[in-house]
């Protein structure tokens, strides 16, 4: 009788130790990849904008240049996107490279498309583009709320792709 109920304690303390910590690693602060490629950026509206203050929500992250054809294309349904799920707590930020353009030339994007989420400035000096290996825009990048990248695209997207990559992370 003594030897079941002392086999029961040592695996209940055993079973505990392991919960402990697997809490432990859980709780230590092991970055995810928002923190990892994390940014701090000039804002277009004024002010900045660091992307792991948005750590708990879902984000969308849109690299895009004022000169690209497909970003213009693709910008009215990221608008309406950003519309239709901002109070299910969806985040889109674009990040306007402006490398071979101009602040002007990117103000003119957002006013064109009536663009009402934030849009920061990335420029040859801060390269954020770099960071994210952005070699094709516009380049999507889908985090969860868990602040883990689930999705990366370097193409337009359509307005199917959109809503189902968009459903992964909502």
């Amino acid at each position: 009788m003594k030897k079941p109920v002392l086999l029961l304690i040592l695996v209940v303390g055993a079973g505990c130790v392991v919960f402990a910590l697997f809490a432990g690693y859980l709780l230590s602060g092991t970055p995810v990849d928002m923190q990892v490629k994390d940014f701090t950026l000039p804002l277009l509206s004024g002010g900045t904008v660091r992307l792991s203050s948005y750590l708990g929500q879902p984000v969308l992250l849109v690299f895009f240049t004022p000169s690209c054809g497909h970003c213009h294309s693709e910008a009215p349904r990221l608008e309406a996107a950003y519309e239709k799920y901002r109070n299910r707590g969806l985040v889109v930020l674009g990040v306007g490279y402006i490398g071979g353009s101009t602040e002007e030339a990117l103000r003119s994007f957002v006013a064109e498309h009536n663009l009402t989420y934030p849009v920061a400035i990335d420029t040859p000096e801060t390269k954020i583009v770099q960071r994210y290996n952005v070699s094709w825009v516009p380049h999507n990048v889908f985090f969860n709320r868990q602040g883990n990248i689930v999705r990366e695209e370097r193409r337009e997207l359509s307005p199917e792709e959109l809503e189902e990559y968009l459903r992964e992370i909502l």
